[in-house]
């Protein structure tokens, strides 16, 4: 009876311990995600702000061009104002569209990530073999 009792008593330990490490291991992946996530968005925002600069200073350098043109800067500004104004509209007309594409990169970067990993992570397993 001790025998079996010990066994179960064993088994029940290795279970508990075999459990607990894979909750670590989900634990860590998430952490891992969540940054690899962060890191990528982090990146896109930098990347976006430093656009959206040059556009600025294009659009800008555009507007006292054309003042000097028009010789009249409030004309070529408000021609560029215009032009915001109109890329705006086709960017709230095509809403949906864009939040798609964007939503599509997005995923297809995380799973390329994603994919890259498991690719290094058994090549490294097999390589340990």
């Amino acid at each position: 009876m001790k025998d079996s009792e010990k066994i179960f008593q064993n088994l029940k330990n290795d279970i508990s311990a075999y459990i607990n490490l894979k909750l670590e291991l989900l634990k860590l992946n998430t952490y891992e995600k969540t940054g690899k996530i962060i890191g990528l968005l982090s990146y896109g925002l930098i990347l976006f702000f430093l656009i959206v600069f040059v556009v600025l200073f294009l659009f800008l350098s555009l507007g006292f061009y054309l003042g000097d043109v028009f010789d009249n800067a409030a004309i070529g500004f408000g021609i560029i104002a215009i032009l915001y104004l109109l890329i705006i509209g086709i960017a709230v007309k095509n809403a949906k569209r864009i939040q798609t594409k964007v939503l599509n990169a997005v995923i297809a970067t995380l799973v390329t990530n994603d994919e890259q990993q498991n690719a290094k992570d058994e090549s490294s397993a097999t390589d340990t073999l």
